[in-house]
């Protein structure tokens, strides 16, 4: 698999979990592991774990968290910022129609 094949399916997945984790951070964890875990195999359950653990330790949304540390151990540097950019673009994109929404009516 070529580096940017790799891109796409990160940015693919992290989309995802972005478009249908509804609730917050704490929502998206379930929807994670099943992209990381169990779909893709870039992390076995007890690495999850880990990456889980240092994100519940860490100030902020823990989704972008998990989303940049498995990003970057996928695909480098870009790979973070490709995973957090999936994740909160869907999310900033809503906010905006719904305030559009809001200042409308």
């Amino acid at each position: 698999m070529t580096m940017w094949q790799r891109q796409i399916r990160l940015f693919m997945a992290f989309l995802r979990v972005g478009l249908f984790g509804f609730g917050g951070g704490p929502s998206m964890i379930p929807l994670v592991r099943r992209e990381a875990v169990q779909r893709h195999a870039w992390l076995d359950d007890n690495d999850f774990a880990d990456v889980l653990a240092i994100g519940n330790t860490l100030p902020g949304p823990i989704a972008t968290k998990m989303a940049g540390y498995i990003g970057y151990r996928v695909g480098g540097p870009l790979g973070a910022i490709n995973a957090v950019v999936a994740v909160t673009v869907p999310l900033i994109l809503a906010m905006i129609a719904l305030l559009g929404l809001y200042a409308r009516y």
